[in-house]
């Protein structure tokens, strides 16, 4: 199955070609997004990104499916 994850802010990554900002993933059925971050070496802990899949917000649980559009931002907090 494939995805497609969106990057933003921080999470976007530079490149020769420069900033990164949308990645193509190969998975195997029944992966959530939790392992998707895992897989893409995503350091933070989801519980400090906003994740959407096909523009609703889900949980780090969900699982994901072919053609998916997966949208990862960091939270925003402010005081």
């Amino acid at each position: 199955m494939r995805v497609t994850v969106h990057l933003h802010t921080i999470l976007q990554r530079q490149t020769a070609e420069g900033m990164l900002n949308r990645l193509e993933v190969a998975l195997p059925a029944g992966c959530s997004v939790q392992e998707l971050i895992q897989q893409i070496h995503i350091d933070l802990d989801p519980e400090y990104l906003l994740l959407a899949v096909n523009g609703r917000v889900v949980v780090p649980e969900h699982i994901l499916q072919d053609g998916d559009q997966v949208n990862l931002m960091p939270a925003i907090s402010g005081g």
